[in-house]
Formats: structure tokens, sequence, C-alpha cells
């Protein structure tokens, strides 16, 4: 049993202990973790564990409040997206890039996140983390868990994730209870069936392996409803718990939008002052890059630029880089044909889903008048 830092707010007290004596999923090496900081944990280690499976890459999940901020494979970088780091070298290895590719989709959101990495962390990847809340992982080097424990002023939570993997299907612990307003909820957690590799194509290709296996994972783990904008095997837009999936649409693209803008030129070439560290850049980049920056906003802007006068010149948006080769899955299937239309703008190439449509003969054509695709897995996740 685990007396945890505090419930899901600070008054609140709780506590964490396995299902089944003996087996927990993680082992606590270094720090204090609250309520929230264990779901997230559990969420994004399933994550990863999922994917580095379906893919054989190593993967990283950045959780926050339950649901994905980012998800990606340690492929190599996308042309102009290795201009995200901006500070000492690149990372080497696949697990270095996943870690830097998935805490990049959102940094607003990857900021205090808990990360899940599919890999052993050495010392070469623990800077990684330093502005998380903390880590869970298969293993650490000795000096990777040295150096970590001394991130927040000791308080870094640091876990090594049980290799078992999820529990059994039928056992005690693959069932899910909630107690709550004086019920007991209990859900059969069946294993997921299979994979979604494109059960079936119902227009054009099925497309990129990596991409749809980040796309679904990312869906998979999200509050529902859920969307998620996927490039060369790494979310860059995720919107998830709204209550109506043309929403959950519009804010994934909004997030996508803004990754697309960080690489333009103006952005990436914002010079800062001494002082100010990589997580508040890449958060002012952000900031910029979404747009409709409020005046005690930009002033705050202006104070962390070296020229503050750069603050209020507003970047030529035509000239950001496009996207192409772009995957977008949903947790259930697209009600609007909207979503078509809103996913041409972002250069959407493939369209995913768990099932038909309720209009299948419309959406299909709007993906031959957009060029895209239609892949149907079969499978349909709500998460909760």
């Amino acid at each position: 049993m685990i007396e945890l830092s505090r419930g899901l707010n600070p008054h609140e007290s709780a506590l964490a202990e396995p299902v089944v004596p003996g087996e927990p999923p993680f082992e606590l090496l270094r720090g204090s973790p609250s309520y929230i900081n264990v779901l997230d944990a559990l969420g994004a280690w399933e994550a990863v564990r999922a994917l580095r499976g379906h893919t054989g890459t190593a993967a990283c999940a950045s959780f926050k409040h339950t649901s994905p901020a980012g998800i990606a494979l340690g492929v190599p970088f996308a042309p102009g997206e290795e201009a995200f780091h901006d500070v000492g070298a690149l990372p080497a290895g696949a697990l270095g890039r996943a870690v830097l590719r998935a805490r990049h989709t959102a940094p607003k959101c990857s900021y205090g996140d808990f990360v899940a990495v599919s890999e052993p962390v050495s010392l070469a990847e623990a800077h990684l983390f330093a502005d998380a809340i903390g880590v869970i992982a298969p293993d650490f080097a000795p000096d990777a868990l040295a150096e970590l424990s001394r991130f927040h002023q000791g308080r870094f939570i640091v876990l090594r994730g049980n290799p078992a993997g999820p529990p059994r299907a039928g056992s005690a612990a693959a069932r899910e209870t909630v107690e709550t307003g004086g019920l007991r909820l209990t859900r059969r957690a069946a294993p997921l069936p299979g994979f979604a590799g494109g059960v079936r194509t119902e227009y054009g290709t099925p497309g990129r392996a990596n991409d749809l296996a980040v796309a679904v994972t990312a869906v998979r783990h999200a509050q529902s409803n859920a969307m998620a904008f996927v490039v060369d095997g790494a979310t860059i837009g995720i919107g998830m718990g709204q209550q109506n999936r043309l929403d959950c649409t519009r804010l994934a693209a909004a997030r996508a939008r803004t990754w697309q803008r960080r690489r333009h030129p103006d952005v990436l070439g914002l010079r800062f002052r001494d002082g100010v560290g990589p997580a508040e850049r890449a958060v002012w980049r952000a900031r910029l890059a979404e747009g409709d920056l409020t005046p005690s906003v930009r002033a705050a802007f202006a104070r962390v630029l070296a020229d503050p006068k750069d603050a209020g010149r507003e970047p030529d948006w035509s000239a950001t880089p496009p996207l192409s080769g772009v995957t977008l899955a949903a947790d259930n299937h697209f009600p609007f044909v909207e979503v078509v239309e809103l996913a041409a703008r972002l250069g959407v190439t493939h369209l995913v889903t768990p099932g038909g449509s309720t209009d299948a003969d419309a959406l299909r054509e709007a993906c031959a008048t957009h060029g895209m695709s239609w892949v149907v897995t079969g499978e349909r996740f709500f998460r909760h």
C-alpha cells in the first residue's frame, strides 16, 4: 500500500494498493505521487507498452489530467521538427527522440506532466524530463536515477513499471470499480481486441502503419470524445473530453495548427533573455503561434524577449510550412462531413474510425472530393 500525497485536491487524502497482493503495476523509487499522478502514470504506461508492442519502436507518452498531451515514436525527426529543441545537442537515440517529440506536441499541456517511456532510461535522456513531474519506465541506470532524484528539490517522482503488463482478462485485477453517489460501478475491462492495423479500407489506401498505431493509441487513452492528428509517428494535436465530436475535432485541429505555426521562421527565430529556460521558451512560442495575445500576455511576452519590440510583431502566417500526409483518428465514427472539410485544411490524407458513419455515402464522397482515404478498424473505445 502507498499513502499518496493527496487525493484529487490538496485537502483530500488517498491510498493506492494492488488489487492482487504482491503484484503492483509499478515500484515507487522516488517521490510522493498524488492520486492524479498515479492515474496519469498508469494510463501513460499502458499506452507506451501497447505502442512499443505494436511497432517495435521506442515510445513515449506525456499525460496530464488523465489524458495524453502527446504520444510519439522514436523515429527520425521530420524536416523542421528538430528546431523545436533549442538547447544542447539533439537526442541521438530513439528513446530521446520519442520523449522530445511527444512532449513537444503541446508544450502548454506537457508542463508538469507525467511521462512514460517504453525503454530503460539512461543518463543521456534524464535531462529531457527536468520540467515534468515524474516518469515511469521499465528501469533506470543508476546515474540516471541519481540525476532524476535531484529535480524539483528532490520531489521528482520516479516509478519502475511492472513488465508483466496489464491484468489478464477474467482476473480480479482486470475489473475497474468506482464507488460514487452511493453506488459501486464495476466494469469488466476486457483486453483490446487485437490492434487497429486497418481491418478494412473503406476508401483509398491503408496509410502508414506507425501513424495509424500512434493515432489509435492516442484516442484509446484520451477522455472521450477524442480525436488525434498524427504525422511522422507523433501526435501534433489531440482533442478530448468534449460533449460532441465536432467541438472535439475543432480543439484537436486548433492544437495541430499551433504545432504547424511553431515551425514558422519568425517563431523559431525568437530571441529570449538569458535565464529563460527551454520549457518556458517552448510555451511562449506556442502562445505566439496560437495568436490573440491579450495586452497583459503581450506585455509579459515582451519581458522575456531579448528585444521587447519583437513582442509587437505579428508573423506573416502565410509563410508557415505546410502540413501533408497527416492521419486523423477518432474513438468513434464521424457524424459530420464537416470533419472531413476541417481535416482537409490541415493536410489530412487518412481518416481512421472504429466503425462506419451515420451517413457513410456522404463521408465516402467527401473523402473522394478532398483526396483522403478512410480506414475502418472495427474497434470503438470510449474512456471516462
